[in-house]
């Protein structure tokens, strides 16, 4: 599974990455600008269920190596 991907290929993805860019990227620079900002009280609701993941996989890893 070490073989590497024809240079066709490479050139393709390359042109589609870059295309990506070039179409996406100035739409999603407007976006960003124009949502609406996050409140503290937003922010502690993301954080919040993060958080609580990080934890349970921390126990998990514990669980495992005991």
């Amino acid at each position: 599974m070490n073989e590497a991907l024809p240079l066709w290929v490479q050139i393709g993805m390359g042109l589609l990455a870059l295309a990506v860019l070039l179409f996406f990227g100035p739409r999603a620079l407007e976006a960003a600008k124009n949502s609406p900002k996050g409140s503290a009280q937003d922010w502690l609701g993301l954080l919040i269920p993060i958080g609580a993941v990080v934890l349970f996989i921390i126990l998990l890893i514990g669980l495992l190596r005991s």
